[in-house]
Parts: structure tokens; C-alpha cells; sequence
């Protein structure tokens, strides 16, 4: 459950203020004249808390920047966005209240891209994503997915087509489309999403797995050579048997060389010397990277788990700050007195001195969303640690191999002083040679057959894992589609409640009794029809929007942050009585809900004078000499 609340909305030109007002709990009605300002204020709104808007009128566009207090999750930030006429513009943010962050030049606030530019980079809407606690996704095709698709479900514009469920864009896709809708109603499962991915990459391993079971049975089919590792074993042994008695003889000479030969060895000491010192040196330095990399591990691993503990130790927190912030103090715990009424919610209503509800959930929320940020980082940094460490090792086995044949070489070299015969002598170097030449080939064998059997070994642990992760992702997709169920009902609930209070003026609203909507194709239906009066499909829109945001409030398990933008309450030739009582009805099912768990701002020129007051209304009426940006 989430929810994102605009506190406050400031727009600056050349410095100075020309448009500055608080917004509360609940519902927010922007009201006055026609071209008076009040779209503007609402594209206002709609850029600084994450969309990508640069179509400004030149009233507008004449201004710098705007800021916004906000609340997500119970943390107060501040955005600031540059306006002008470039799409993706980026997004700094400061955790606190809005007069601590126009107080501070730089310090506090960091600057945030538009999007993501390399795995090391964090934009803008990842941080909100954070804070309301979404899981970072993408669609189906991989394709990013940022804050501004999210408000397209939550932002209702004039611009937009009638019959378009979400807010139109230039570069559509409906994988994303479906991708936005299921995670704000609820049915995005990023547990499923992590089996299904984990289960892909598992089948993406098993198929090379199998690839190189199967290249082994090739060459095993094929080639004449033993595979067996028993028989492979005993003739490394009878080989390595033949190869010591060699070597004990070579340590053993009769006669010492004065000659010619004698020379030679003592030129062929010097390069194997040379050879040994040589590969000493790379086993040493292996040794030395293998055992940092080691360390390392352990070290990340530790740090890791500190920052788990801690991100969990938050979440405690938060959880904790939240119920337990909800428990009303009636009577003192020292002398069990009955307190007196406190003064507001922004004094304790134990000592009465003035407190911030948000400073705890802001610090917590931002140590919570830079303790993820140092997980990522570390959990890739450790996977690379771990590919490094086994190309190591492998290095490490080639380079004892081959500091075993040298220095093997090197020894009977030095220990060579005597011979029976020249020529027996060389012939028990041929033959040491080439033992030395079919032990290593046999090793070679024996190590196919290895890697062989833990292939074997790999492929069942793999098949066994996919079939544990298909039956774990059936059961979450049944829960998936139980909630998908009751989340669609809801919203047809809503949306004919509206609909049957809209009157008399489309007959077919009083006897509808289905609404489909579809993410995927963009539209929404009425009894399977999507074609009314230009100002009856304003009205069905409206309703289908306003049904989301109500089935949420009702519904834990929604992401759809409890927060509803609308630009376009009276549209197409509406006449004025159908606005009004359009407007009394979504105040009358907000009244069924607490009004500190949710915000509702819309803007109308033709407020119902029920709902005309300071209760549910913000900032002056505008009109065409009092327009909603103080530019002169």
C-alpha cells in the first residue's frame, strides 16, 4: 500500500514567487474562469512530482522552476525540475520540508537523470519508486519503466483521447501499458517476476549445460580413446610408477661427465632455472590474487549482511513508527491523569511541545533507499569477485602442472653429476619426456570425464530446480488471478456507482451493469461499448479513472498511491448541472474513507457551491483578471 501526497506547489520567475499554495488531505478543487490558469497549474503538478511534460503555454514556459513539497510513504521531500522546452528534463530532490530546501543552496540536495544511463546511475523515478516502496520493473520486453508512465493512470488531461484509459504518449508500447496497470492494481507479483526470471536463466544454463553433454558424448562416441575414470586413473598411476623408477635412476649417475654433454646440461640448468624462477613467480602472484579476491568475498559478504540487517532493522522501524504512531495517549503514565485535548496533530499530545510527524519516515525512507542503492552495487561487484576467483583457480591448476614438470626437470638436472652410460642416459630422458607428455594427455582425458560427470550432475540439479520454481510460479499466478479477480470487481463497482448517480442524461449509463477495461489496447467499455456523446465518454472516462483510485483506497494490496490528478471534470460540452453532480458524487464516496489516507485535486470552472469552501477547495477562484500565475 502506498501513497503519495502533494503538500505544497511553488513556481518561481526570476527568482521571485508567482505562484505559491499549501494543498491538504482528501479532495483539492483548483477552481475559476475558463483560460484563467487552472491547466496550467495542473501540468504544474503533473512535471514536478515525475512527468515528462514540455508543451508549455508562454505563460508558463516564462517562469524558471518549480518545486513541490510532497509525502511519499510518510517521508517529506522537496523536487525542484528546470522548466523549459526540452523533454526529460531531470529532477533534484531533498529530503525535508520545502522551507529547509529553499533555505539550502546546494547542500541536501542531489540531482537525479530523467532515466537510467548505466547500471551505476539512478534516475529520479527510481528514488520515488523506493519511497513508495515499488519494486524496480520493466515489461515483458524489457523495456524501462519510469515514473512518468505511472502517472498516466493517475494524471486525467484535457489533451488525451476520450476513449484512452491512460494518458496519451507519443512513443507508446502496450507491453509497458500492461506492465503499469498490473503493478498499480495490485497484480504485479515481483516474487513471480523473480521466479520467472530466475526460471529462465536456469533454463538458459541447463540448454548450454546440455549443449556440452552432449559435445562430450560426441568426441567420447568418436574417438578411440579410454574415458572410463577408473581405467583412466590406473593408467596415470602405472604411468606415474614407470616415471618415478625413471627419475630415480636419472638421480643416480656412475660417472661424471668432463665432456661436451656435460656442458650441455649445465646450459640447459640455466634455462630451466630460468623457466622455474619464471613460473614460481606467476604461482606466487596467482596465490596472492586468489587469496585478496578470498578476503574480499568474506569482507563483502559481512558488509552485505550488515546492510541487510540494517535494511531490515528499517523497515521494522517503519512498520513500528506506523502502527504504533496511531495509538492514541488518553491518560499520562506517571500519574495516570487524563491529558487534556492536544492542541494539534503537530504538538505531542504528552508534553504539548511541537513536533514534525514526517522527520522520522523522511531520515529512515532515505537510509533506506541509499542502503539498497549500496546492496545493488555490492551484489554485483561480488558476482564479478566470484568469476574472477574461478578463472584463478583454473589458472592456478595449469600453472602447478606446469611448476611440477619443470621443477621435476630442474631437479634432475641439478642432481645429474654421474652416468653409467651416455647413451642409456639419453634414452631415459626420451623416455621420461614422453611419460611426462602421456601423463598429461591422460590428465586431460580424465579431466573431460570429470567435467563430464558434473555437467551430469549440474543438468539434474537444474532440471530438479526448474521444476520446483514452475510449481511455486503456478501458485503465485492462481494467487495473481484471485486478486486480479476481486480488483477488477471492485472497479466495476465503483465505476457503475458513479455512473447510476450521473442522472438522466445517457440512459445507458443507468442500465450498465459491466465495465471492461484493458490495458493492452488503452480503451475502456461499458457493456462492451466504447462510443457515447462527446461529453458522455468525458463522464464514462472520468468514472473508469475515478473507480481505480476507489477501488485502491478499499484494497491493501493496490500500489496505485492513493493519489488522483484530474484536468478534465467538465470537457466536450458538458452542461454545468452534470459537472456539479459529477463533483458531489466523487465527494460523496470520498467521505466514506479516511480523509488522511488519500488526495484527490481536480480542477473545474463551474464548482458545485456545496463543495465551494475552504474544506475542499485551494488557493483564490482565478478569472481572467486574477489568472493563477502573479506575473506582473
Amino acid at each position: 500500500m502506498s501513497f503519495l501526497k502533494l503538500n505544497s506547489l511553488l513556481v518561481t520567475k526570476d527568482g521571485k514567487e508567482v505562484y505559491f499554495e499549501e494543498f491538504h488531505s482528501g479532495v483539492n478543487i483548483i477552481r475559476g474562469d475558463n483560460s484563467s490558469g487552472k491547466s496550467t497549474i495542473s501540468n504544474f503538478i503533473y512535471f514536478i512530482i515525475g512527468g515528462d511534460f514540455s508543451n508549455w503555454l508562454p505563460e508558463a514556459a516564462s517562469c524558471d522552476f518549480v518545486y513541490a513539497e510532497v509525502t511519499l510513504n510518510g517521508a517529506v521531500a522537496t523536487f525542484k525540475r528546470e522548466i523549459t522546452q526540452k523533454s526529460l528534463q531531470p529532477m533534484s530532490v531533498f529530503w525535508g520540508t520545502i522551507d529547509k530546501a529553499l533555505s539550502s543552496s546546494f547542500e541536501g540536495w542531489k540531482n537525479y537523470p530523467y532515466s537510467r544511463r548505466t547500471p551505476q546511475t539512478e534516475s529520479f523515478s527510481q528514488i520515488i519508486f523506493k519511497a513508495l516502496d515499488f519494486p524496480l520493473i520493466s515489461s515483458d520486453n524489457e523495456e524501462s519503466i519510469t515514473f512518468n508512465q505511472i502517472l498516466r493512470l493517475i494524471y486525467i488531461d484535457q489533451l488525451s483521447s476520450l476513449d484512452s484509459l491512460m494518458r496519451n504518449e507519443d512513443f507508446d508500447s502496450p507491453t509497458i501499458r500492461t506492465a503499469v496497470g498490473n503493478l498499480l492494481i495490485g497484480t504485479y507479483d515481483d516474487d513471480l517476476l523473480k521466479k520467472e526470471m530466475s526460471k529462465k536463466e536456469k533454463e538458459k544454463e541447463l540448454s548450454e549445460v546440455k549443449k556440452n553433454i552432449k559435445a562430450l558424448d560426441d568426441i567420447f562416441d568418436k574417438s578411440p580413446l579410454e574415458f572410463d575414470k577408473k581405467t583412466l586413473g590406473e593408467s596415470i598411476s602405472e604411468k606415474e610408477g614407470q616415471l618415478g623408477r625413471i627419475i630415480s635412476t636419472l638421480k643416480s649417475p656412475d660417472i661424471l661427465l668432463d665432456t661436451i654433454k656435460k656442458n650441455d646440461i649445465k646450459n640447459e640448468i640455466k634455462d630451466q632455472q630460468k623457466n622455474l624462477n619464471n613460473i614460481k613467480n606467476e604461482y606466487k602472484t596467482l596465490l596472492n590474487y586468489l587469496e585478496k579476491e578470498n578476503m574480499a568475498i568474506v569482507d563483502s559478504d559481512n558488509f552485505i549482511e550488515v546492510l541487510n540487517n540494517k535494511l531490515t532493522a528499517i523497515k521494522e522501524s517503519l512498520n513500528s513508527r506506523n502502527i504504533l504512531g496511531s495509538l492514541p495517549i488518553q491518560y499520562c503514565p506517571i500519574c495516570m491523569e487524563k491529558l487534556d485535548e492536544p492542541i494539534d496533530d503537530c504538538h505531542c499530545h504528552l508534553c504539548k511541545k511541537q513536533v514534525s510527524a514526517n522527520d522520522g519516515n523522511t531520515k529512515l525512507i532515505r537510509m533506506k533507499i541509499e542502503i539498497e542503492t549500496q546492496i545493488a552495487e555490492s551484489t554485483v561487484l561480488q558476482k564479478d569477485r566470484l568469476e574472477r576467483i574461478d578463472e584463478l583457480k583454473e589458472e592456478i591448476k595449469k600453472t602447478e602442472r606446469e611448476l611440477t614438470r619443470i621443477q621435476s626437470t630442474y631437479d634432475l638436472l641439478i642432481s645429474q653429476s654421474r652416468t653409467t652410460y651416455e647413451t642409456k642416459y639419453d634414452e631415459l630422458w626420451v623416455m621420461k619426456g614422453k611419460l611426462d607428455a602421456q601423463i598429461d594427455f591422460l590428465k586431460q582425458q580424465l579431466q573431460l570425464t570429470e567435467s563430464y560427470e558434473s555437467y551430469k550432475n549440474k543438468q539434474f540439479l537444474l532440471i530438479a530446480s526448474i521444476e520446483k520454481l514452475t510449481d511455486e510460479i503456478e501458485r503465485l499466478k492462481k494467487l495473481q488471478r484471485s486478486k486480479a479477480t476481486n480488483a477488477y470487481s471492485r472497479i466495476q463497482y465503483y465505476a457503475l456507482e458513479l455512473l447510476k448517480g450521473d442522472g438522466q442524461y445517457e440512459d445507458k449509463f443507468q442500465n450498465g451493469d459491466s465495465i471492461s477495461i484493458s490495458f493492452h489496447q488503452n480503451l475502456f467499455y461499458l457493456n462492451d461499448r466504447n462510443r457515447f456523446s462527446a461529453s458522455s465518454m468525458v463522464l464514462l472516462k472520468n468514472c473508469v479513472r475515478f473507480a481505480i483510485f476507489f477501488a485502491s483506497l478499499e484494497l491493501n494490496y493496490f500500489r496505485y498511491p492513493r493519489f488522483i490528478l484530474c484536468d478534465n471534470m467538465e470537457d466536450k460540452g458538458m452542461v454545468e448541472a452534470r459537472s456539479k453532480n459529477f463533483q458531489r458524487n466523487i465527494v460523496r464516496l470520498a467521505n466514506d474513507f479516511d480523509v488522511n489516507s488519500f488526495q484527490i485535486i481536480f480542477s473545474t470552472s463551474m464548482i458545485d457551491e456545496s463543495l465551494d469552501i475552504p474544506k475542499y477547495t485551494v488557493g483564490e477562484f482565478y478569472s481572467a483578471n486574477n489568472k493563477s500565475l502573479k506575473l506582473s
